[in-house]
Parts: C-alpha cells; structure tokens; sequence
C-alpha cells in the first residue's frame, strides 16, 4: 500500500462520544423537492421487503448429533413470505455439515432442509443463514452438533401424566408453544449418579422475535415420583437454567421447563441436556491474545477438574469470539473465549491486598476471577504525570460472566482518586452487541504526578466461583487516534444484478475525533464494486457534528451474475498517524428483532447476495458534487428497467443518526434516455466537508424498517462554505 509502516489492530469496543447520540437531535435532510404528485402513469414500484420480513426468527430443531441427517425447519416472518424461494443453505463454523432437499414450506416463510451431519464432525455451533430470491440473504441463527442421543419433543407433554419417557443420556429438542406450554419428559435414575439438567436457549441467542418477546427466558424444575418439585433453577449459565444433581434415591424423576409468566411463541426453541455427562459452563483464561497459542481450563459439572485444551487465535481474524466445546459424548454447548491484541497475563493469588498488588503493564491485560464472594484483586500501575490511561473490564460483554464490577484507581498513599462502578460510555447506543445495559466497569484516569498508582477491582454481585471471571486492561488514552467500527446490515441484498445496494457503518471515536477515517469497502471478488468514504473528524471550521458517526458505502453486482450468488466482504477503516497506519475492521452486526438492548450480534462474516430484482435498478452519472452552502444543484441518474414509465420516484439520502436522514420519495420525470435529475436542496445546515450521499428508488434504513436499495454507488458530495467560493 506504500505506507513506511503498517500497524493492524483488533480493537472494537469504544466509548461513545454521547449517551444516547445527540446525532439523533439534529434532523438535517436532503429532500428530492419537486411539486409533482403521483400520477397514474408513475412507475409501478415493487417496494423491496422490510427487514423483519426478511428475518429468520428460529431452526427447529437447533442441533443434531454426529453421524445422522436431520429434518431442520428455518422459520421467517409468518405470512410475509421473505424466505421464498430458497436457493441454498450457507453454513460457518466447523465443517462436517451437508445440506440436502432445500425447499420452502408453509406460504414462504418456512424452509425446510436435510442436515446430514458428519460422524467427524467437531461439537459445538454453526451460524447459518438462508440464501433466497425474495431477501437475498438472513440474518444467521445457530445450530448445534453434539455426541449424545438426540430427541424431538411430542407433543401433548405439557402434564406429568403425559410426559414423554426419556432414556438417558439425552438432548432433548423442543418449543415451548402456545402461552402456558409446559414439558415434561420422565426419566429413570440410580442413588448416587450425578445428573445434568441444562437447558440451552439464552446461550445460542434465541429471541422471541416475531412476536417481539425479547429473550426467551426458561425455568426448570426436577420433580420426584411423588410430583413434588425438589430442585428448580431460573438463571444459572446467563439466562439459562441449570440443575445439577446428585440423585438421593433410585426411581422416576420428571424435568419441568416453561417460559417465565408462562409465555410461548414459535420461536421458543431449547436443547435439554440430560444426564451423568460433563457440561461445560466457563473457561479460564477466559480469553487468548491474537496470534497466540494458550492452554486453557474447561470447567462446568462433571467436567473433570483440570480439563484443558490447547487453543489458537488467528492474528487476522476480526471476530471477537472464539467457542470452545468438550469432544466426545456431550451436549455440544460450548463457551466463549474472547480475543484481544494486547499482551496478556494471568492474575496471580493472593493479591487482596494493595501491599500484594499485581503489576499491570500499559497496552495489556490480565484476566481474574473472584474466588469468594469476598474476593477483590489490586493491581499496580506506573505512570507518567499527566498521562491519560483507559482502564477497562469485559465479564458481562462477549463473555457473559455473571459479576458486577466496580473499578478504582488509588494513590499511593491509599487516597481514592477515581472510581466507576457501570461505564455508560461503553453502553450499546443503537447496535448493542450484547444483553441489556452493561455493568462492566471502565474509566479514564490521568494522574497529576509520575509514580506507582493502584487499581483495585471488586464484585458489587457477590457471585464467585468459576464463572465469575473478567479481562482488566490498561491502553494509553489520546496518544494516537483509537476508533471502532460496526456496520448494518451485515447481509447486504442487491436487487438484481448489475444493481446497488448499500450499508450503513457506525463509528465509535474511542479518543480525540480530530482525525479523519478513511473507509472502504474490501474482500469482494473481481467484477464487484465496493466504495469508499471517509469519517470526518473535528477541526476549527468543521466542529462535532452528526454525520461524523454514521457514513454510507455501497456495493455494486456485477451485471452478469445470477440471481443467489453470494460473496463474502468487509469493512475496513484506516487513519494514517506519524509515519503508521492504523487499521480496524468493522464488527458485522446481524439482527434480532425484539425490543432488548441487545438486538444486535456480531457476525463472523459479512456477505452480500444478489437478490431477484425489484423492477429497476440505478446508476449515478457523476462520482462526485462540489456545492457552496445553502446551494441547489441536480444529481444525473440513470435509470434502467423502467420500461414506459414516464417519472420515477427518488430519494436523496445523506447518512445522520439512526435513519440516516431519509425523506419520502416524490416523483421526478424520466426522459427519453431514461435520465432524471434529482435535485438537491436544503443544504444550508450541513457542516462543511465531503459526505457519502446516494440516490434511492426507497430506502428507509432505519433498523427496524426498510431494506438497502436500490440506489446509486456513493456520489462524494463536497460543502464548502461561502468564503471558500
């Protein structure tokens, strides 16, 4: 690239500059204006589906077992049909798994296919997505390949009399649907033998998505023979439920699961583990250093205690998440392991003194846990005077640990100098990527003198135990430009070949925003075209505005491609900083529709898809506009497969907080060479500087509504102030 120096890093999670983004209080919009109302010669607009229309809410069953084939049914939107036409099943993750009999069922909004799973292939999930004509390409949801005998619920077993009887050990598939749906499933046991009852469900993600349920939450009780509960569980592994139990007497024992206040909806889906085998809950270290190799601890009930694996990171990977599950005859659960960038070390007991602290060195990390609910762990930093540092804990984020952190920074002499308990600028704004608010703990520190500071990390919750980990770490703050990335969608449909759609990239500036990124995006095959853009920093003309934290890009198809091709690609923002380049790869997110925080999940991979086409598509005529303030101008497009229409209706967008600024589309004539000139006003509020703008036929990308496309690719709109004239 001709760089003197080229520096690739991981980071991903940042602080916000603003709670709750005070881009959203500014609503500048490029409006195409024309005093023209539709006519009955107007073209007939074949309005590409909503988003949620084209989301795959839940697979049933959401696991199978090594060496058998299995009927999976992959459930859309009922009745809006954005799962039609199906034409391939795409699967990541470990390999082992062979699609076969791909077809759409009931009115469209169900597949159904043949999973053939391998007798080699490895435990654990796979994220799968649907390739389709109607949305292109799904959200992804999560299957899971075990060791253990697995079973289809049957229905009636919502009364102990008519429980389904279970042969141990087990994984037991099943829905809880309608509203007040319960199972039983009975099963016999032996005095002594140390039984798993597991339900997983909030760990593979599932939402209650088309009904807007949120997170399905399970409880589960272990009755006797006698119908007496004597062991019940609510949220032991996340909101998962769990029992682990040593069985007292010989006999029948019958396991309960619900949904709390008795709800149930399609998308209810479970595995329940059943019996005497291990079932991995926590690993320690929870975490790995990209490039690395580690061993580390499994740990979970009848996992046997010193149980390891050793595990790589890949230095190039971007996805934040590494799973890890047990070979063998078990469930296929798996845990989390998070990647990072820095130097990594291990929390070395005791340390619950500040006179026993343990060193932590700038640009790294430590992972701890609390082994008792009394528990607290010091660390010593050295600093310099002045010197802004950003400490910060991951245990809720990615690892889904149960503890509530609270951090402080000491002097030291013992004096408290700074303190956080839940960081809200590491919160979720718009694309939360994890549950609910986080209570992770972070804070910038800059002391006034050179010297031996501590920081001591406690547990508000009171948890401990295995699963009560965290990753401390410690970067220099305000040194060089730190940022982060994620974009929407990350499966961008193209309507029709030839065509463009496009996404929407968030940025998180993580220090100073007086540095401009440079986006782009990369990894698509020869004959596809991806844009570039630039995140615009701060300087003395052009201060904190809106459009800093939201740009658009833009993939074009080739023309010759067929309808289902899919191709993967990613989103690279880089900064060039004293003779370095800076790198980051964007966070794909992929959509849960539900009303939680966290509807929002990173995916492995972004992909694009060439969908069926929506009657027409659109080429720009210009790349690029240069406009004084408050100026009009008119923006050349050309428009294909618009047969004898006679105008055609066309937004301007210009991407500014959730929505991304976008106005109703209002008709514009369409001339003999099937031209139309979109103009443009309103653009006396728009700060000065080079913004991605595109021309759409409709394109509402908010997160909740709309679809990508059709547009044009990225026009560069240049504002320059009256002065600059």
């Amino acid at each position: 690239m001709g760089q003197s120096k080229s520096t690739v890093q991981h980071e991903r999670i940042g602080i916000l500059s603003s709670r709750r983004h005070s881009a959203l209080c500014l609503r500048l919009t490029l409006i195409v204006v024309m005093s023209l109302s539709y006519v009955s010669h107007a073209i007939s607009e074949l309005k590409p589906p909503d988003y949620y229309e084209c989301r795959l809410d839940s697979i049933f069953p959401a696991g199978g077992q090594q060496g058998t084939t299995v009927t999976v049914e992959l459930h859309g939107r009922k009745g809006k049909g954005g799962l039609a036409a199906p034409q391939k099943i795409l699967i990541e993750g470990p390999p082992g798994i062979t699609v076969s009999d791909l077809k759409a069922i009931s009115k469209n909004d169900t597949v159904q296919a043949k999973f053939t799973i391998a007798n080699d292939a490895p435990p654990g999930r796979r994220w799968v997505r649907v390739v389709n004509e109607q949305s292109g390409i799904t959200n992804f949801g999560h299957f899971v390949v075990s060791g253990l005998s697995e079973h289809i619920e049957k229905e009636p077993n919502n009364e102990l009399d008519k429980a389904e009887s279970m042969k141990l050990p087990v994984v037991v598939n099943g829905q809880i649907n309608p509203k007040a749906d319960m199972d039983c499933f009975r099963f016999s046991a032996k005095q002594g033998q140390k039984l798993v009852i597991a339900v997983a469900a909030h760990s593979l993600d599932v939402h209650g998505s088309g009904s807007n349920w949120g997170i399905t939450d399970f409880t589960l009780e272990l009755l006797d023979e006698q119908g007496v509960v004597i062991a019940e569980s609510l949220d032991e592994v996340g909101y998962d439920p769990m029992i682990h139990f040593e069985v007292p007497t010989s006999g029948i024992y019958t396991a309960r699961l619900k949904l709390v206040a008795y709800n149930g909806y399609p998308e209810a889906v479970y595995r329940l583990t059943i019996g005497e085998v291990p079932y991995v809950t926590s690993v320690f270290p929870p975490g790995i250093q990209r490039g690395k190799t580690v061993e580390v601890e499994l740990r979970g009930p009848n996992v046997p205690a010193g149980t390891r694996q050793l595990i790589s990171a890949n230095e190039g990977t971007f996805f934040p998440l590494q799973y890890l599950a047990l070979p063998g005859a078990t469930s296929g659960q798996d845990v989390p392991v998070l990647l990072g960038d820095d130097t990594e070390s291990v929390e070395r007991e005791p340390n619950n003194e500040r006179a026993k602290a343990n060193d932590l060195e700038m640009e790294a990390m430590v992972y701890g846990q609390f082994e008792s609910k009394d528990d607290v762990d010091w660390y010593r930093i050295r600093l310099q005077e002045k010197q802004y540092v950003f400490l910060q804990v991951f245990a809720h984020r990615f690892i889904r640990s149960p503890v509530d952190t609270y951090l402080e920074v000491f002097s030291a002499d013992g004096k408290l100098l700074s303190e956080n308990d839940d960081d809200g600028s590491i919160g979720p704004g718009f694309a939360a990527y994890h549950d609910f608010n986080t209570t992770d703990s972070g804070l910038v520190f800059q002391p006034k003198t050179s010297g031996d500071y501590y920081v001591r990390v406690t547990n508000s919750n009171g948890t401990s135990g295995s699963r009560a980990v965290y990753r401390l770490s410690m970067k220099r703050y305000g040194t060089k430009p730190r940022f982060a990335l994620r974009h929407f969608p990350d499966a961008v449909p193209i309507w029709g070949p030839g065509s463009t759609a496009g996404l929407t990239v968030r940025v998180d500036w993580m220090s100073s925003r007086n540095f401009d990124i440079d986006l782009s995006i990369e990894g698509l095959p020869d004959g596809w075209k991806g844009s570039q853009a630039k995140a615009l920093g701060n300087t003395k003309e052009r201060p904190k505005n809106p459009y800093q934290d939201r740009v658009f890009l833009t993939i074009t198809a080739p023309k010759d491609v067929p309808v289902g091709t899919t191709v993967p690609f990613r989103v690279v923002g880089r900064v060039k900083h004293k003779g370095e380049v800076i790198e980051r790869v964007a966070y794909p997110l992929t959509w849960f529709r539900t009303s939680d925080t966290g509807f929002f999940r990173v995916a492995p991979q972004a992909y694009t898809t060439v969908a069926k086409p929506r009657d027409l598509w659109l080429e720009s005529m210009i790349k690029e506009l240069t406009i004084t303030q408050g100026e009009t101008a008119k923006i050349p497009v050309r428009v294909h497969g618009a047969a004898n229409a006679k105008e055609v209706p066309l937004v301007v967008n210009l991407a500014e907080g959730i929505k991304c600024n976008l106005g109703t589309p209002v008709n514009i004539p369409l001339s003999k060479d099937g031209i139309v000139n979109a103009p443009l006003v309103n653009t006396s509020k728009i700060p000065v500087g080079t913004y991605a703008i595109t021309v759409a036929q409709t394109w509402r990308s908010d997160i909740r509504v709309g679809a990508p496309g059709p547009c044009t690719p990225i026009i560069q709109l240049h504002v320059q102030s009256k002065k600059q004239q």
